[in-house]
């Protein structure tokens, strides 16, 4: 089937529906932030550590390994940059540098390791929550913040290949084909 992408008011009501006041929704703004603005995989945003996250040529960046185990560092946009300070700051595990950038805020039954990593499937779960928040269909899925970053980022002139390199996707395989739906 065809992924759904999320449109430009359906993404900023994403990001915006968090509750800053709490460290899971910190967290859970950046989580959006990320895949929405650099199109990464849910697995690739919940392996990041805290070095992952540098500067670059004086640009803050992300460093990831892609599917293939390509190495990619993306430049991140100001807003995307400060909320993982605004995140790091409040989880206080910011000089952690080879502890998980992204870390449960309960244990969950689990031990309550503070250097617990968070799943992929608990990004798709993040995601859903807040679609459910501000009163999205069903359908979404963290892949969809992935199409839409793809489709953004065509719709504003980027090269087909730079979309692919950022994405991480073969040049010999398909994008997928987002479906845009807007909100009821």
């Amino acid at each position: 089937g065809e992924t759904r992408s999320f449109s430009q008011k359906q993404a900023r009501a994403l990001v915006d529906a968090p509750d800053v006041t709490t460290l899971q929704g910190l967290r859970d703004r950046v989580i959006l932030s990320i895949g929405l603005q650099v199109g990464a995989r849910r697995s690739e945003i919940a392996r990041l550590a805290v070095k992952d996250f540098h500067q670059n040529q004086g640009y803050w960046s992300l460093h990831f390994v892609r599917k293939g185990g390509e190495d990619l560092s993306l430049s991140v946009n100001p807003q995307t940059a400060q909320r993982i300070h605004e995140y790091l700051r409040a989880a206080g595990h910011g000089t952690d540098l080879d502890g998980p950038l992204l870390r449960p805020t309960r244990a969950n039954g689990r031990s309550n390791d503070g250097r617990r990593r968070m799943s992929a499937d608990m990004v798709d779960r993040v995601l859903k929550k807040y679609c459910r928040q501000v009163g999205l269909p069903l359908g979404f899925s963290a892949h969809s913040m992935r199409a839409t970053f793809i489709t953004t980022a065509l719709q504003n002139g980027a090269s087909l290949e730079d979309v692919q390199r950022d994405v991480g996707q073969a040049a010999t395989h398909r994008l997928c084909r987002p479906q845009r739906l807007d909100a009821p």
